[in-house]
């Protein structure tokens, strides 16, 4: 990672080393080898064998003084029919293949959007540091000054004692906050799949424009959040996928023809030793043991989950839309406006302080810079929530991230262009 780390940049990453993207593109990439392998089952079959045998010809033999034995033999096999259980098969492979692709895509937004979000508790712990810091110094001055008064007798131990004690707190509740800077560039690295490279310096971009954006309404964004979700569409095609599995179960029992040529060589002579044969075969299974019974019930097991799990995604979108609207609404009305009076607050009262300082009625200015501060710090923190609802919002409707945050077009974090790469 950059030292100087701006959001730009960081949506702007190549995440391709991350651990749980390289998770989802190996489960992407099993699915594709199992299709290959389905597939397989439908295309010729060649054989080639071979054998090298040492026999003592019984006394009835027509050849009792050859003792070599050895054959060489090329087989091709073509399925031709099989009342579409193949089709059925490549159908359900081809689904999940589809699936995981999908899974792949919507686990590269997850870990952008995770990424995001330990951006902004970057921020959140560099400003949290800096309030701390400067309330640590005024508690320390407060301190010193009442030791040196203790010296001209003018104040207690017991006063000396209540000032050391809000001192030591606030300087542990500044040396975690320390640590907190450490901690959270740490996990930043460790997302962007770089741990040995942390940030110094990050950048906190302009994200005002975003009280201002229009909410879409609840039912608009749930219709468009059912019709462009990568995880319910990952789902669905799971479901697609689980559906022609059970019609090929359905379909085990019933027969399949395949053709068969073959041509050998042999050292020996016989009867039954044609050097040439083609032939049309019919396979009709009659009895496999209840395994045609247990082959229909797993596969109905396996739609009525996909179904679950499917109609429990819909579920939690229409929830989730409704929540992030909500959420959004709240940030750029009562969130806002609460901000805007602890700027308004801390700028009035640090002039309040300013004046009585000037006036030499104040020794300080007291704790007017901490609660600058502290009103930025809010700033930051409703800014933030804000924009992870909006990237909450560009996941489950399928948009791009920058697009959504910065108003700028990034093709690399879009459907299209994910696609592709995974493709």
């Amino acid at each position: 990672l950059p030292d100087d780390l701006s959001l730009e940049k960081l949506l702007s990453l190549r995440l391709e080393s991350q651990y749980g993207i390289v998770a989802a593109r190996s489960r992407y990439e099993r699915q594709r080898a199992d299709e290959q392998l389905t597939r397989s089952a439908n295309r010729p079959q060649a054989t080639l064998e071979g054998r090298l045998r040492y026999v003592e010809p019984g006394d009835l033999a027509t050849e009792n003084d050859q003792h070599d034995d050895h054959r060489a033999g090329l087989s091709l096999r073509q399925k031709l029919f099989d009342f579409g259980r193949q089709n059925d098969r490549e159908a359900a492979a081809a689904a999940r293949v589809d699936s995981a692709r999908l899974a792949f895509l919507d686990e590269t937004k997850r870990q952008r959007l995770a990424l995001l979000q330990a951006y902004f508790d970057v921020l959140l712990a560099d400003q949290r540091y800096q309030t701390l810091n400067e309330r640590m110094a005024i508690f320390f001055i407060r301190y010193d000054r009442a030791r040196d008064r203790r010296e001209l007798g003018q104040t207690s131990d017991y006063d000396i004692a209540v000032f050391e004690r809000d001192y030591q707190e606030v300087l542990l509740e500044r040396s975690q906050a320390d640590a907190d800077r450490r901690l959270t560039r740490r996990r930043l690295a460790e997302l962007a799949g770089r741990p040995d490279s942390l940030p110094r310096d990050l950048e906190a971009p302009d994200l005002s424009a975003l009280f201002e954006r229009e909410v879409p309404a609840v039912d608009a964004l749930i219709d468009t959040a059912l019709e462009r979700d990568l995880r319910l569409k990952a789902l669905r095609r799971q479901r697609d996928g689980s559906e022609a599995a059970l019609k090929a179960a359905r379909a085990g029992n019933l027969p399949s023809v395949h053709g068969e040529i073959n041509a050998d060589y042999y050292t020996r002579e016989g009867a039954t030793r044609d050097p040439f044969r083609a032939g049309v075969y019919l396979k009709f299974p009659l009895f496999r043991g209840g395994a045609h019974d247990a082959e229909i019930a797993a596969a109905q097991a396996d739609r009525m989950a996909a179904v679950a799990d499917l109609a429990e995604r819909e579920s939690a979108i229409r929830r989730y839309a409704t929540e992030l609207v909500e959420m959004i609404r709240l940030y750029q009305t009562a969130g806002q406006q609460r901000v805007v009076a602890l700027e308004n607050f801390a700028e009035l009262n640090f002039m309040r302080k300013q004046t009585l300082y000037q006036m030499e009625k104040a020794a300080d200015l007291g704790d007017a810079m901490v609660e600058m501060s502290v009103a930025q710090l809010e700033r930051k923190r409703t800014t933030y929530a804000l924009a992870m609802r909006w990237a909450e919002l560009s996941l489950l409707t399928d948009q791009s991230l920058t697009t959504v945050l910065l108003g700028s077009v990034e093709n690399s974090e879009g459907a299209s262009g994910a696609t592709e790469d995974a493709s």
